[in-house]
C-alpha cells in the first residue's frame, strides 16, 4: 500500500507541474497584456491549488509511513549530516508546505482583489513563488514515472 501511495504521489507531481505552468502562464499573460480576469484564469489557479492540496495529503501519508523518514528520526543528528536523509526528513516537507501556502495565498488573494490588474499581480506573485519552491523541492533524481 505504501508503494502505491508513493507512486501516486510521484505521478501527481506532473499534474502539479503542468497545472503550475498553466496557472503561472495565464496570470503572467494577463498581467503583461493588461487583460480582464476571466473564468479561465480562476480555473487555472483552481487546478494548480487543488492538485497541490491533493499532493500535500498524499505526501503527508508518504511521510508518515516512509521507512526512510523513520530511519532519519531514529538518529536525527546523523540524518542532518546526510544530504539525502535531511532532504526527505526536513527540507522537502518544509519547501513543499511553503509552496502550497504560496500558491493558495496567490489564488485566494487574487479572488478577493478589487481590480483585474490586482488579481493578476497577486496570482502571479503567489504562483511564481510556488513554482520556484517546487522546482527546488521536487526530487528530480527520482524516477520520472513511477513503477517504470
Amino acid at each position: 500500500m505504501f508503494e502505491l501511495i508513493k507512486g501516486l504521489h510521484n505521478l501527481l507531481r506532473w499534474i502539479v507541474v503542468f497545472g503550475g505552468v498553466y496557472a503561472l502562464w495565464t496570470s503572467l499573460r494577463g498581467l503583461i497584456s493588461g487583460g480582464v480576469w476571466a473564468p479561465t484564469d480562476r480555473r487555472a489557479g483552481l487546478i494548480f491549488t487543488s492538485s497541490l492540496n491533493v499532493q500535500l495529503v498524499l505526501g503527508i501519508v508518504v511521510y508518515l509511513f516512509s521507512p526512510l523518514v523513520r530511519g532519519a528520526f531514529g538518529n536525527m543528528g546523523a540524518a542532518m549530516q546526510d544530504d539525502h536523509l535531511r532532504f526527505f526528513a526536513v527540507e522537502h516537507l518544509v519547501i513543499m508546505l511553503l509552496a502550497v501556502v504560496s500558491a493558495q495565498l496567490g489564488y485566494s488573494l487574487a479572488r478577493r482583489a478589487p481590480t483585474d490588474r490586482a488579481k493578476f499581480v497577486r496570482s502571479s506573485i503567489g504562483y511564481l513563488i510556488a513554482a520556484l519552491l517546487l522546482v527546488y523541492g521536487i526530487p528530480w533524481g527520482r524516477s520520472l514515472i513511477p513503477w517504470a
